[in-house]
């Protein structure tokens, strides 16, 4: 009896999570229907600690994800913690995090906003848009996969943390 039991709650728990699995590619395609994104630019960018980063180049050794986002931004601050432990273990999932913080201040504010947070991710300070404009960036926060100097995905706005390893876990497998 108990065992048809857990197994009767372990079937209902793998309907959930492939429910909420479809539903969630379902709205991010429906969300990123209409986003236009280009990653052929000149990567090789500072960061706001004055370290260059070429994240184009890097892509071709592993997937890079590319965090566009802002600190006026409200639903940023739910992804970044996501984005802050990537960064932590980024060399144990063999990717490389990267982000660009779009009209955030001057780089002495984006340390101090940072410090604040706890934030270690790198972050490239695109403080009059400029970056963002050219990637075709225009939502705040986006999320980009970039795979051997090319777009694997793209998604905006809340994502979660199983929803972006999923997203690297395709680029790196696919």
């Amino acid at each position: 009896m108990t065992w048809k039991l857990g197994q009767g709650r372990l079937k209902s728990s793998i309907v959930i999570i492939l429910v909420v699995t479809v539903i969630s590619i379902a709205v991010d395609l429906w969300r990123n229907k209409d986003l236009k994104v280009s990653v052929q630019h000149q990567s090789v960018e500072k960061t706001i600690n004055q370290h260059d980063i070429d994240w184009l180049t890097s892509s071709y050794q592993q997937p890079v994800v590319l965090y566009l986002w802002a600190t006026w931004c409200p639903s940023c601050r739910f992804v970044s913690p996501s984005i802050n432990l990537l960064q932590q273990y980024q060399n144990d999932l063999n990717v490389k995090v990267t982000s660009i913080a779009i009209r955030s201040g001057d780089d002495r504010k984006l340390r101090a906003y940072m410090g604040s947070k706890d934030y270690r991710f790198p972050v490239i300070n695109d403080a009059n848009g400029q970056l963002s404009q050219e990637l075709g960036i225009t939502v705040t926060p986006t999320i980009l996969i970039v795979k051997n100097g090319k777009l694997f995905n793209a998604t905006t706005g809340v994502t979660t943390p199983m929803g972006l390893l999923a997203r690297i876990a395709a680029a790196k497998y696919l």
